[in-house]
């Protein structure tokens, strides 16, 4: 029962994407992230039925969709909180001890 949920959701989302950018609802990078998550659920559901192969093209397409979200601007919120977190750290300078060399 909880495979043919996450199939149909997934297919739902797949669905909702394609129609969105068929009508230019969304832009690119949001139509990727859409179908990076459909691909996740999709995914999940083969994982759960031991389909492995189903499980693999899944996650290798999730991949994909994911690079192209991240690629086209839709991480850019993302790279924004990594960098204000990365300015707090200061990295410190250390020399081996003498008797390592």
């Amino acid at each position: 029962m909880l495979t043919y949920l996450l199939n149909l959701a997934g297919i739902i989302v797949i669905v909702a994407g394609l129609v969105a950018a068929a009508f230019n609802r969304l832009s690119d990078y949001q139509v990727y992230g859409l179908l990076a998550v459909s691909q996740v659920l999709v995914g999940a559901s083969g994982f759960l039925t031991g389909n492995t192969v189903a499980a693999s093209i899944s996650a290798a397409a999730a991949g994909f969709f994911a690079w192209k979200w991240w690629n086209g601007g839709g991480g850019d919120g993302t790279r924004r909180r990594l960098r204000s977190w990365a300015r707090r750290f200061r990295g410190v300078r250390r020399t081996a001890p003498a008797g390592a060399s």
